[in-house]
């Protein structure tokens, strides 16, 4: 048994969270015990985390064999802990990697082969390469007919008050081929995570029929994304796409750029890829708005595809590394 933890800003509903909380909840399963440590020690109201929590300023009274960082404010706290392995995963291009850099203790890991390239490339790094993930058994795809819809519903992530998400560049490019063709709508979802994003979301318009769907039950993401013909993700610096990740679990056609998405997106098997700019995303969506039969195969490949990334077996990589 191997006492694992990380270190966290908070347990809101974010990517980077979200990754501990699943693999957390798998590595207790198999026995191990897992710690997330933040500044107040609370868990997430949106997630049944069954690992432990604790305050971060208590975490060298903990005896642990590896303790996770993803945020570089906190480097030094990880350096400076009692930890036997010290692991930065690195889950974002833009990160300052020098601040990791100076401490040749700490481990990095990679979140993807976008992460892994991007610091091969600009730090001379070989990360370990822990690529993932996704609980394939919460998500079921979508039973994709081959007879066109009268409107198609085009789907992104709402969070507006992250520009490199990139949603208001796929709501542009909607909007041109709104003009032209009416029978679209968009579907957009949230969960507010400050006042920023609750304003931003609150002060949001187009002229395409739209919803904007918050705090979704995590639990029942299934349902929302199959209300979905295509997904459409435009974001930038990206390490894993997680949104892209659970809309092709569930069988939903792709629209994306390179961002998150280097393990997932083979383009014309498993998706369309796009440059970040509103007329590729435009004619990406378009390449496929009115072919059923080429997004139900999309939708099919592209659930195979992510079946390889699924949490368990991120796990199993993580622990066998660990134990080498």
């Amino acid at each position: 048994m191997m006492n694992l933890g990380v270190i966290l800003p908070h347990t809101k509903l974010y990517g980077g969270v979200k990754r501990f909380l699943e693999l957390g909840n798998i590595f207790v399963k198999n026995g191990h015990s897992f710690t997330v440590f933040t500044p107040e020690g609370l868990g997430p109201d949106w997630f049944d985390f069954t690992g432990e929590m604790a305050k971060l300023e208590d975490i060298n009274d903990h005896s642990m064999d590896a303790v996770f960082l993803t945020e570089i404010r906190y480097v030094d706290i990880l350096a400076n802990s009692n930890a036997k392995r010290k692991v930065f995963y690195h889950v974002r291009e833009n990160e300052p990697m020098k601040k990791v850099l100076k401490h040749p203790e700490i481990e990095v890991f990679a979140c993807s082969s976008n992460i892994f390239e991007h610091d091969r490339k600009r730090f001379k790094l070989e990360p370990f390469k822990a690529i993932g993930g996704i609980d394939t058994t919460r998500y079921q795809p979508k039973e994709i007919s081959e007879e066109q819809p009268d409107t198609i519903t085009i789907m992104m992530y709402g969070r507006l008050s992250e520009k490199r998400k990139g949603t208001m560049i796929a709501v542009k490019a909607c909007e041109m081929i709104y003009k032209k063709n009416k029978n679209i709508k968009l579907l957009l979802f949230d969960s507010p995570v400050d006042e920023k994003s609750k304003r931003m979301i609150e002060e949001f318009n187009t002229k395409i029929p739209y919803d904007f769907v918050l705090n979704h039950p995590f639990d029942k993401n299934t349902e929302l994304f199959h209300r979905a013909d295509i997904f459409v993700a435009v974001e930038k610096r990206a390490g894993w796409a997680n949104t892209v990740a659970e809309a092709m679990a569930c069988g939903i056609p792709v629209v994306a750029t390179e961002s998150g998405t280097k393990d997932l997106l083979i383009p014309g098997e498993t998706g369309v890829l796009v440059k970040r700019n509103r007329w590729s995303v435009k004619k990406g969506i378009e390449s496929i708005l009115k072919d059923p039969k080429k997004r139900k195969e999309f939708g099919k490949k592209g659930r195979n595809k992510i079946e390889e990334f699924d949490w368990n077996k991120l796990a199993g990589v993580i622990i066998n590394h660990l134990q080498s």
